[in-house]
């Protein structure tokens, strides 16, 4: 790498420390809760719901209000700020309710960062290197998230012998600190550029798949987001949207769902139903982790040879499978090992698939949508996967917690399986004709 190119990239590396705090956090903050402050599985369902809730429209609003303000900075040291305050707050808790407090701010706060970042990537640098810009940006928010699953892991084991609950806490300031280092080099880096991108001029073709979530999470809080939509009765009018991307919608409301209600309950699920150690929890989501970030380009070459629907069926497929093997497999005469490496594959194989949906899902809706339409669209799919994370976190928190694991696991799969049945009847591959209705004032 040049001195230049390095001089010009270093304001990537505030993301890192940033996507550190959210790796190691991101199991942490069910596992605390049960754990520490003895919360239910319904509980630990509402906690996901409210993050989800507050940033599926922070989301939107932090987006809004940057393109208005013509300004990137201010919200990205926001968000950076607002995750160390949250982790914090988290670390400190003794109760229920500064909790739900901390995973409010949370969801609030830490949403500034998604839909500026990119948007920072394409305005810093010229068209012809958004590729290659944004793929390197992408790779250090996703190298950060794994450094922070491995520092779990290895905290959580130097520490397991001790004080199981101050080391949880300790772990949360410590990602709180990694914030407040993510600020202090944006403060030093991020530049705030003279040339504004219009989000909205942006062509989904020019920036290929570099967007998509890279890592699965029991709340809707993105790292990146380029699309935002811009709530008015001009966008929000059904008229914008195909027929067929109407139903897509639909399809992957009842996958998010299904996904959320499963994963909401994972982490206590390993941890107390099967016994594993925190660290173990960790080192499963580990798995999962990689086994995304190493597949995101095959699933796009297998999209663009095999066809988005037909890789998005066989990932829907795989995954109705997947859930319920995972408390299939207690039942089966394993000793302690053997039970775990297969819980790694089978998370591995999860992780698989999420590569596969989510490259094929934004290029559908990109496919789907109507020329004019086609940012809004997107702003859409993102507005509709919250939605169904809000629904999926309360959902899975109280079946599990009524009605058992089993019996949660099943119906994530009937929930998927209803989508892979609306997607089996739903044509995706033809393009809409027209460019879009007319503009409703």
């Amino acid at each position: 790498m040049t001195d230049k190119k390095a001089h010009e990239e270093r304001w990537y590396y505030t993301f890192l420390p940033y996507n550190i705090a959210g790796g190691s956090t991101s199991n942490l903050i069910p596992l605390f809760m049960a754990q520490a402050l003895k919360a239910s599985l319904a509980e630990v369902g509402i906690i996901s719901a409210i993050t989800s809730i507050a940033s599926v429209p922070a989301n939107i609003l932090w987006g809004n209000l940057s393109d208005m303000s013509k300004r990137r900075r201010p919200y990205i040291l926001l968000g950076f700020l607002g995750m160390g305050l949250a982790l914090a707050m988290m670390g400190l808790s003794v109760g229920l309710f500064e909790y739900f407090v901390a995973n409010f701010l949370f969801g609030l706060l830490a949403a500034a960062v998604a839909p500026v970042g990119t948007v920072l990537v394409l305005e810093t640098f010229p068209k012809t290197e958004w590729g290659r810009r944004l793929g390197d940006f992408s790779k250090v928010s996703g190298i950060g998230w794994v450094i922070g699953l491995i520092l779990g892991i290895v905290w959580l084991m130097i520490f397991d012998g001790n004080d199981q609950e101050m080391s949880m806490r300790a772990l949360f300031l410590l990602a709180a600190g990694l914030c407040l280092i993510a600020t202090f080099l944006a403060l030093r880096w991020v530049p705030e550029p003279d040339k504004k991108v219009d989000r909205n001029d942006i062509d989904p073709k020019d920036i290929d798949h570099i967007f998509i979530a890279r890592i699965e999470k029991a709340r809707y809080l993105p790292q990146k987001i380029m699309y935002t939509l811009e709530v008015s009765s001009k966008n929000l009018h059904w008229g914008n949207f195909s027929p067929a991307l109407q139903r897509y919608y639909a399809i992957m409301f009842l996958a998010f769902s299904g996904f959320l209600s499963f994963y909401v309950a994972l982490p206590i699920f390993l941890s107390q139903y099967i016994g594993l150690s925190n660290p173990e929890v960790f080192v499963v989501y580990l798995a999962s982790a990689i086994a995304s970030a190493l597949t995101y380009g095959f699933m796009g070459r297998q999209i663009e040879k095999r066809g988005g629907k037909r890789i998005q069926m066989a990932c829907f497929a795989a995954r109705i499978v997947i859930f319920p093997s995972f408390f299939l497999v207690t039942m089966l005469s394993l000793g302690s090992t053997e039970l775990f490496v297969l819980l790694l594959v089978l998370h591995a194989g999860a992780g698989l698939c999420w590569a596969g949906l989510s490259v094929a899902g934004h290029a559908i809706v990109g496919k789907l949508a109507y020329k004019n339409f086609r940012t809004q669209s997107l702003g859409m799919y993102n507005a509709v996967q919250g939605s169904a994370t809000i629904i999926g976190s309360l959902l899975g928190g109280f079946v599990a917690g009524m009605l058992g694991y089993e019996a949660l696991f099943l119906l994530a799969s009937v929930f998927i399986a209803c989508a892979l049945g609306l997607l089996a009847l739903t044509n995706v591959d033809k393009e809409p004709e027209g460019d879009g209705p007319a503009v409703i004032t």
